[in-house]
């Protein structure tokens, strides 16, 4: 997901002659300027529209995962903005999740910021860069032209012609290209970048003939992602890994604007002053309301969650959940919503104070049922559901919401699966049912406190 791309006016008719093919102006096409010319054409565009698919599939041995995120991309470069919308699809042992994804990428006082909406709910992170690809991205990249050869052949993309460079890139171009958070989204782990460096990387570009300017990128994966994998837990192996950008216009993007929904669902700014001023939302945990409950297990794996004075056990019923104190949120799902056979739909409960509870509503029949019908697989909540107050949500071990990171380690013991970026800490623990009997805590990185819960268990 990046940012913008540059226009340069074609240079005359290429031909092809005894294998050899030319460039407009008489100069013989090369990697090296081929991969300068599109570099410099690029600059001087406005902006690009794209698509980018990124995919994955992996296996422990046991079980497959395979994950897909496919979205249309626009991009501008004054302002610096981005916007994303697409899908993302998971498919675990034969079993389909899938939601709709929306992103933006912009500048808010001198700081690039990313608004990122998955299941119906958006977030903010702040950045030190865009989180989009942008301009920039092949500056690495035309500094390893002699590692790509040109092919013989011309190729088609989008019905036009495009000479098709191809090459092992080093990783320090990759991770220029694509960018840190990028690269651990995909493959949900941290990529160290001396590991990166050292990589050679599949990787395709093919360049519009008639403009110079880029027509796609592919970029292969697999051989890093199962080499980083192999020192982890898991232990995965992939057989599929790539990230592929297509452009299709170039100079075509008026404006890219964050929708108000966005700005208010996450305590974000517009970046320009209002007569409202600045939304405000509220940064302190929020108090806790409920003594623990006795009926309250120890350990993550006795499966239960405390909402207020009522302990569940996953799974558990649609009227366990209720029985709670929260109801379906009818406005984001309704109650007579239809779930697929072994599929699930992720599903929020409130109280009258407006907190809420995220629940992965799970059909294990063999015939489509109204959600109401589905029991609860799985349980979370971060701290932005809670901050109304009057809510209390407690995990095994008396975890909760403001819990410090020893409490948990303490409660549920040491996991190698440990992910710490700059914004989040993230661990996770793992039953014998390994996708569908987990529980996640995430750690604000600054505080070091729980501000975000998963728990699931279920089977299909």
């Amino acid at each position: 997901m990046k940012k913008y791309w540059n226009r340069l006016a074609a240079a005359g008719m290429a031909a092809m002659m005894t294998g050899s093919l030319l460039t407009g102006c008489g100069t013989q096409a090369t990697p090296e300027n081929l991969l300068r010319d599109m570099t410099e054409r690029m600059e001087e565009t406005d902006s690009a529209l794209c698509t980018m698919v990124m995919s994955m599939e992996a296996t422990d041995g046991t079980d497959t995962i395979g994950l897909t995120m496919d979205l249309d991309m626009e991009t501008t470069s004054d302002p610096d903005a981005a916007h994303g919308k697409g899908r993302i699809d998971m498919d675990v042992s034969g079993t389909n999740i899938g939601t709709e994804m929306e992103i933006y990428s912009v500048e808010e006082n001198d700081q690039y910021v990313t608004y990122t909406m998955v299941e119906n709910q958006w977030t903010r992170a702040e950045n030190e860069e865009s989180g989009i690809p942008g301009n920039e991205m092949f500056g690495d990249i035309e500094d390893q032209a002699d590692l790509f050869e040109l092919s013989e052949d011309l190729v088609d993309v989008n019905g036009q012609e495009c000479f098709e460079l191809q090459g092992n890139i080093g990783g320090d171009a990759v991770g220029s290209m694509l960018e840190e958070d990028m690269l651990d989204s995909l493959a949900g782990i941290a990529v160290d970048e001396s590991e990166l460096a050292s990589a050679e990387i599949p990787c395709t570009i093919d360049i519009y003939r008639e403009t110079i300017l880029p027509a796609r990128i592919y970029i292969d994966m697999a051989d890093i992602m199962t080499s980083v994998m192999s020192g982890t837990a898991a232990g995965a192996s992939f057989s599929e890994c790539y990230i592929e950008m297509t452009f299709t216009e170039f100079d075509s993007v008026d404006e890219i604007t964050v929708p108000e929904e966005a700005l208010a669902a996450s305590g974000g700014t517009s970046g320009q002053d209002t007569e409202g001023g600045v939304p405000e939302y509220n940064t302190e945990q929020p108090s806790a309301t409920a003594e623990q409950s006795g009926e309250l297990g120890s350990s993550w794996e006795s499966h239960t969650v405390q909402i207020n004075d009522t302990v569940i056990t996953l799974p558990c019923s649609y009227e366990d959940l209720q029985a709670a104190g929260v109801t379906l949120n009818t406005e984001y799902t309704p109650e007579n919503y239809i779930v697929n056979a072994e599929e699930y739909e992720l599903a929020w409960f409130t109280d009258g104070m407006g907190n809420e509870v995220m629940a992965e509503m799970v059909n294990g029949g063999s015939e489509a049922v109204e959600i109401t019908e589905c029991f609860v697989g799985g349980i979370s909540v971060s701290s932005y559901d809670l901050e109304n107050g009057g809510m209390t949500v407690i995990f095994p071990g008396g975890i909760q919401i403001g819990s410090t990171k020893d409490q948990v380690l303490a409660a549920y013991g040491q996991t190698e699966d440990v992910y710490e970026g700059d914004y989040s800490h993230m661990y996770t623990w793992y039953g014998e049912n390994y996708y569908y009997e987990s529980c996640e805590i995430d750690f604000d990185a600054a505080t070091g406190l729980v501000s975000d819960m998963y728990m699931t268990c279920y089977d299909l």
